[in-house]
């Protein structure tokens, strides 16, 4: 979980880790030619819940947190832009969405460095 994003950064679920494979090969889907876009994601897949098994309905944060999973445990080249998501097999297009998500979370841990320092400056100390 994510400090201040508890609920929707909540880990993935016994539920959750057994729709993986659906969602997999309900991405495989897709190419650059024909991405699909998160809102589509969840709404499909909440009309179809009954049908999996699946006791609640799907948030983008959650969908999100399955891409994350997926890519993290190496199962799909998934690839996002900001046309939809898609899987790719081809090395510049996986290249670059390393590089996507390197650049994110360089940016993030600079603002994150940012507000270290004013709490520096202002006698706060930061605890991890």
């Amino acid at each position: 979980m994510i400090t201040n994003f508890d609920k929707h950064t909540e880990e993935l679920d016994a539920h959750d880790l057994a729709i993986i494979p659906l969602v997999i090969k309900a991405f495989s889907k897709y190419t650059k030619e024909n991405p699909i876009k998160a809102p589509e994601i969840v709404a499909t897949f909440n009309l179809n819940k009954e049908k999996i098994n699946y006791p609640r309905k799907l948030s983008e944060p959650k969908l999100r947190k399955m891409c994350n999973y997926i890519r993290s445990n190496g199962l799909l080249p998934l690839i996002a832009t900001s046309q939809g998501y898609y899987v790719s097999y081809d090395q510049k297009e996986v290249n670059d969405m390393i590089k996507s998500l390197r650049e994110r979370a360089a940016s993030i841990n600079r603002s994150a460095d940012g507000l270290v320092k004013f709490a520096d400056k202002f006698g706060m100390s930061f605890q991890n």
